[in-house]
């Protein structure tokens, strides 16, 4: 029996961010259950390899797409129109896989649901929105490392307007179809998500549970389909090769150290990270570029010692992670917070602030720490005390086994294939499902 045609979706593969590499790392056990095809406006040559080995078809324009930036791209809603016509001119390309496909996905970023221009009407299609553009409906991209408005908020949104009406539109026309799923990456993104649009938000979690509202089967809530997470990219051991490049590593920082990971800006808590590493007096290394000259003040400030990494590969970042007293995460409007799991997987403590997505992840004193938020005094002193508490080898052992635990059980690349298998076969489309049992994550309300 041949595979049924699933036609997957992302207009910018080459940013190569959370949602892109998640992805990547799913396409293997996607392929298990379809056969896809990939098309989008800009294949990098990792995507055109990995789907080279999977015998998986890559559709892309010829000259790839760069989606426009800068705040006159913004206040006139470019990206949005460019990708637009990038998909139209893709057309002619993609009809002969539309034509044979079974159903549709669209991996949400910047100009991918401008595609449902071409897909057709009745089409079961289902939709991931990792998480709600932070740039439009949140001020946090809009604030110093202090939490102070860079400019008013009443400017920023007259100018955004625009933008907002052309993000509502494309929305609003996904909300409508027939034969339609939409979920984000976990219950905070989906709430937030859902609240953006004045759409419902499951109440359930489970993915692969969509509900329809008509006889149409159009969606009746925004649910979830959990990230999914490669242990072969975070191994419980370190191998040969990353031992080599931790010998060789020329920013290897000496001794004890607190890492943290993310672009340095006020969105991911950096100012907070600082000061936690000031008041546990462990130099604080950070991975991520950003605003990172505003985070030296910061340090200076507190009286931290502050080592920034430039530009380091991924086997690197795994070794700088593996040999780190503990990772710091203090991040806010986090839909999922990657990092704290990659930090289980190679036997780091996490340490997070209890807020947003890590609520979803981390149970606090099982598989690392959830904490308040340290800018109190009581605040740093519970930070202070996990700390210490993450160099207790027991607790090291202990957190990291059940951290593993939980990503296997509920953050696969199996777990999440399976909840997109179970929404299209809700609508019809005849695919493979298996028995997994597939788990919530936690504190859902």
């Amino acid at each position: 029996m041949s595979k049924p045609r699933l036609v997957m979706f992302h207009p910018n593969m080459g940013l190569l961010g959370g949602a892109q590499r998640d992805l990547i790392v799913a396409l293997p056990e996607h392929a298990k259950r379809w056969s896809i095809t990939v098309a989008t406006l800009n294949a990098p040559q990792l995507l055109v390899e990995r789907c080279e080995q999977l015998g998986i078809d890559v559709l892309a324009p010829d000259v790839p797409w760069q989606q426009p930036t800068g705040p006159f791209a913004e206040i006139t809603a470019k990206a949005g129109r460019s990708a637009l016509k990038g998909w139209r001119r893709m057309q002619t390309r993609l009809q002969p896989a539309l034509d044979a496909a079974d159903a549709c996905c669209i991996v949400l970023g910047t100009g991918g649901l401008e595609v449902l221009e071409i897909i057709p009407e009745d089409m079961p299609l289902y939709v991931y929105i990792h998480e709600r553009n932070k740039g439009i409906y949140d001020d946090v991209l809009q604030r110093d490392m202090d939490g102070k408005l860079r400019n008013s908020l009443f400017v920023k949104n007259l100018a955004l307007s625009y933008l907002r009406r052309w993000d509502q539109r494309w929305h609003k026309r996904l909300w409508e179809r027939p034969k339609s799923a939409v979920s984000a990456n976990t219950p905070t993104s989906s709430r937030l998500l859902a609240s953006s649009h004045g759409w419902p938000a499951s109440k359930d979690w489970i993915a692969g549970e969509v509900k329809f509202r008509d006889e149409f089967l159009r969606p009746a809530e925004v649910g979830v389909l959990w990230p999914a997470i490669d242990p072969s990219v975070w191994p419980s051991e370190e191998t040969e090769h990353e031992r080599e490049v931790w010998e060789r590593f020329e920013h290897k920082p000496i001794g004890s150290y607190l890492l943290t990971v993310g672009r340095a800006c006020y969105m991911k808590g950096s100012k907070e990270a600082v000061q936690v590493a000031a008041a546990a007096s462990l130099p604080l290394v950070h991975v991520g570029g950003g605003e990172t000259e505003e985070m030296q003040r910061q340090a200076e400030k507190f009286g931290a010692e502050l080592l920034i990494m430039p530009r380091i590969d991924e086997i690197e970042i795994a070794a700088l992670m593996r040999n780190a007293h503990a990772l710091i995460a203090t991040a806010r409007t986090e839909g999922f917070g990657l990092t704290p799991m990659e930090a289980a997987m190679v036997g780091t403590p996490a340490l997070v602030v209890d807020d947003c997505g890590f609520t979803h992840t981390i149970t606090d004193g099982l598989n690392g720490r959830r904490l308040p938020w340290p800018n109190t005094e009581e605040g740093l002193r519970e930070w202070t005390e996990a700390i210490q508490q993450a160099g207790e080898s027991t607790n090291r052992t202990a957190w990291s086994k059940a951290g593993r635990e939980r990503i296997l059980s509920r953050f696969s690349a199996n777990h999440q294939a399976e909840g997109l298998a179970r929404s299209l076969a809700a609508m019809g489309v005849k695919v493979e499902i298996s028995d997994l049992e597939i788990l919530p994550g936690l504190d859902p309300a």
